[in-house]
């Protein structure tokens, strides 16, 4: 199925649930509500088990057992894929199937000062992202569902490593993890730090940008600095072709359409008095459009030749493509919508009007054709200093919003799965 636009691929009847105690009861709002809330402190704790032993990607051994070790008690079956990859899946007694993903790695960031009793305990690397929430969260969905039989439909919960880097999700893809059983949708949520915790923020349609790496050399002659005449500096020359690409960045693409650009390193020379032989930048350049983003991959290598060519040095250009741009379903971006404002409030609901240039491989999966659609869930509190932005060293969340992502990522396999 087109992944732009249509709707779940199959919508079945409402049936009524039951407990784990045999008590027949319908898995209400309410019901979801409550059950998430009773599962707070376990969530928190799952969140802080995993904050604490940060790992990066394709890295995540401690992670994926961690969160095996949590399904094995519920009962639930479970697999390895793609090395530190699981996949469990619940099933009900109906052909529809919704999946449910959650991003498991770190970031080489350290971690500030503070986290009293689940500070990192990895020098150098902390859950600056969120994604120990999002991996709380999930194990949290998989509490509840477990708690419930005769499902409708069954769940499949994707735990996926590598999402900073190189990207775990296509490699899931290739594995077959949507091949059995194959899923109708596929929903995901993502922590955000600019928003109240509790707050769910979305967006139906293009929603996050691509992600491309630029490597470009320059390179010179070396020599010393007192006499530049006699050297090639590429010093002077990386920064003008840095400006100059600016310069196509806000004259030659639509200023409705976003469009960044952004150098992130530049390295070159030995000491302040060499003359380098060359130098090297490397930067991130994103769109939420596929023509843009094939216009600025062309563009970039030729404005750094000419630039280069004018000040007679060359250079060396490659661009690597990363993720994709995001796309989330309509249908089922409404269906998750509709379920947020009934759990916690048409005001604690907002749109997200633009989409972010942050790269997301969560669309991997929809790539497939099958609908996908990702969530923002607010985790920020100033009252308690709980602002800092995704990748900061003082990032962290506030864990009373993370039920919230419970209660919502429940409902909407519900309303998926019973067609309404």
């Amino acid at each position: 199925m087109d992944g732009h636009g249509a709707g779940p691929r199959a919508m079945i009847g409402s049936h009524p649930r039951s407990r784990k105690d045999g008590v027949s009861v319908r898995l209400e709002t309410s019901v979801i509500n409550a059950a998430a809330n009773e599962l707070a402190p376990a969530v928190a704790g799952h969140r802080r088990a995993i904050h604490r032993h940060p790992e990066l990607g394709f890295g995540e051994h401690r992670t994926a057992a961690y969160i095996e070790s949590v399904l094995t008690r519920l009962g639930l079956s479970h697999r390895r894929v793609v090395g530190t990859g699981v996949v469990a899946v619940l099933e009900g007694r109906g052909p529809g199937c919704v999946g449910v993903r959650a991003d498991m790695d770190a970031l080489p960031v350290p971690e500030a000062p503070g986290r009293a009793g689940y500070r990192s305990e990895i020098e150098g690397l902390s859950h600056a992202c969120g994604h120990d929430g999002h991996v709380a969260v999930l194990l949290g969905l998989a509490e509840l569902l477990a708690a419930t039989h005769d499902l409708p439909g069954s769940v499949a919960l994707y735990f996926q490593p590598a999402e900073e880097g190189p990207g775990g999700a296509a490699p899931m893809v290739e594995a077959g993890v949507l091949d059995d059983p194959v899923p109708d949708a596929i929903i995901a949520l993502h922590v955000s730090s600019a928003h109240p915790a509790g707050v769910v923020a979305l967006r139906g349609g293009p929603a996050t940008g691509s992600d491309d790496t630029v490597r470009i050399t320059v390179h010179g002659m070396g020599g010393h600095a007192a006499h530049p005449d006699t050297a090639l500096d590429p010093v002077p020359v990386a920064a003008q072709i840095v400006t100059t690409l600016q310069h196509v960045v806000t004259r030659e693409f639509d200023p409705a359409h976003p469009v960044v650009l952004s150098f992130g390193t530049i390295h070159g020379g030995t000491r302040h008095n060499i003359i380098a032989p060359s130098v090297e930048l490397t930067g991130t350049f994103r769109t939420v459009h596929a023509r843009n983003r094939a216009l600025l991959a062309r563009r970039i290598p030729e404005v750094a030749r000419a630039v280069a060519a004018a000040h007679r040095a060359t250079v060396t250009v490659d661009c690597d493509r990363g993720y994709a741009p995001g796309f989330n379903d309509p249908a089922v971006t409404d269906v998750v919508a509709s379920s947020a404002r009934s759990l916690v409030g048409r005001e604690r609901v907002v749109s997200q009007p633009d989409p972010s240039l942050g790269a997301e491989d969560f669309y991997a999966f929809g790539q497939t054709g099958v609908p996908v659609s990702m969530f923002r869930l607010g985790v920020a509190n100033p009252g308690r200093g709980i602002v800092a932005p995704h990748h900061s060293p003082d990032f962290d969340i506030d864990e009373s919003g993370l039920p919230v992502g419970v209660a919502v990522l429940a409902e909407s396999i519900r309303r998926l799965l019973d067609g309404r």
